[in-house]
């Protein structure tokens, strides 16, 4: 299965999966999504399906989190070590999963 949207926004499951919230083809859907809907913890990032998405892989790349304070960031160290405390270590798919209703 190919990916279809750009843009992601996972949130980590108390099992350490990374569970698909919301699915967009804009970024300021996804930006506002993050900022106004988002828990902390959740984290917006951008698929294969991004023209500008430069692992070489066909999991989704970190671009920003959702901080405990309720602001957006863009240090992954600390998102990693935010959900290291939380579940341990998480890893991103490889293909699109339907977000759950």
């Amino acid at each position: 299965m190919s990916w279809k949207s750009p843009f992601v926004i996972y949130r980590v499951s108390s099992s350490g999966a990374l569970e698909p919230v919301f699915v967009c083809e804009d970024i300021k859907k996804a930006k506002y999504w993050l900022n106004y809907i988002a828990q902390p913890g959740d984290v917006l990032c951008r698929t294969p399906a991004h023209p500008k998405h430069t692992q070489g892989t066909a999991c989704p790349e970190y671009w920003c989190h959702k901080e405990q304070t309720g602001t957006s960031s863009s240090e992954q160290s600390r998102w990693k070590t935010f959900v290291e405390k939380k579940v341990g270590d998480v890893s991103f798919p490889e293909e699109e999963t339907p977000v759950a209703n």
